[in-house]
């Protein structure tokens, strides 16, 4: 269940065979972890260098919306990711820069198993974090992203990383 970079992209078969025929020719050592109609799940060596090596597909290629490098994968549980999300903010994001929090997906309550309001999760993850919000010029991103693995179990992905590294191309898609 190790992935580290994920891509999201138009639905489609050619549009999964261009994703992965780009990571053929631009990184090497990839290995696909799953897929969804959307989403690819993807272990690489440094996902940050990844991005880098492929920004120069998401330019030529309109059915690429985000490569997002991960940082860590924790249950989807709110508590979980706001405990997670903290320790690597306050590692990584320095105390005189500011930062948002950005949730795409369904996180849940630990006690209850029911669903959490995405306003209330992103509230409990960012008062865990001792650090200046600014909700629209962030020096840095804390991006949570739920997904299904395997179509069954449900993961919460964080990433935290200045906004730059996160590719977006189409920010209204998947």
């Amino acid at each position: 269940m190790s992935f580290n970079l994920m891509i999201t992209h138009e639905p489609g078969l050619d549009n999964y065979r261009f994703v992965i025929g780009s990571l053929r020719s631009l990184i090497k050592d990839y290995q696909v972890i799953d897929k969804g109609p959307c989403v690819i799940l993807i272990k690489v060596p440094d996902p940050y260098q990844a991005i880098e090596n492929l920004r120069s597909i998401v330019k030529e290629a309109p059915m690429v919306y985000r490569v997002i490098p991960i940082d860590t994968i924790v249950d989807p549980y709110v508590e979980d990711v706001a405990e997670q999300a903290s320790e690597l903010a306050l590692a990584r994001i320095p105390p005189d820069k500011t930062y948002r929090v950005t949730l795409h997906g369904r996180l849940y309550w630990r006690e209850t198993r029911m669903p959490a309001h995405s306003m209330d999760a992103i509230r409990v993850i960012a008062e865990k974090i001792d650090r200046q919000v600014s909700l629209t010029h962030p020096d840095y991103v804390v991006y949570v992203r739920s997904v299904k693995l395997y179509h069954r179990r449900r993961y919460a992905t964080i990433t935290v990383t200045m906004p730059e590294k996160i590719i977006v191309s189409k920010s209204e898609k998947p």
